[in-house]
């Protein structure tokens, strides 16, 4: 049993390392891509979207504790109208899939984070 139990955890780490370089790659191009992405933040498979209106003065998409329009739950909303789980902070959203998600499973998942991205920056950045 503890044999199998660490050659399981070892796989969690390998896969973790393998699919979090691609996550990372992947959000990179996300912040070149869309208007609306001011920085990236990841490790292994824990990651960060920061959301502004303008990209060189960072201002972020939403005041701090003031989203008073519901902005960062309208983007929610159009990520789980994709069956895209996650969560925002702020004006962050978070991306932190299961650990042994494959390759080809996140690239189709950040498929739609890419599709709500280009919403955002047709219809929240000025």
């Amino acid at each position: 049993m503890w044999l199998c139990s660490t050659w399981w955890q070892s796989n969690i780490l390998d896969n973790v390392n393998k699919v979090g370089k691609v996550l990372g790659e992947k959000l990179e191009e996300m912040k070149v891509n869309h208007a609306c992405v001011g920085d990236v933040r990841y490790i292994g498979l824990f990651s960060a979207i920061e959301l502004v209106k303008d990209k060189k003065t960072k201002e972020p998409l939403v005041p701090y504790g003031k989203d008073t329009e519901g902005i960062m739950g309208k983007i929610l909303g159009k990520l789980k109208e994709r069956n895209f789980m996650t969560y925002t902070h702020e004006n962050m959203i978070i991306v932190a899939p299961p650990l042994i998600i494959t390759k080809e499973q996140l690239e189709e998942e950040l498929v739609k984070l890419d599709e709500v991205l280009s919403i955002v920056d047709k219809e929240f950045i000025s």
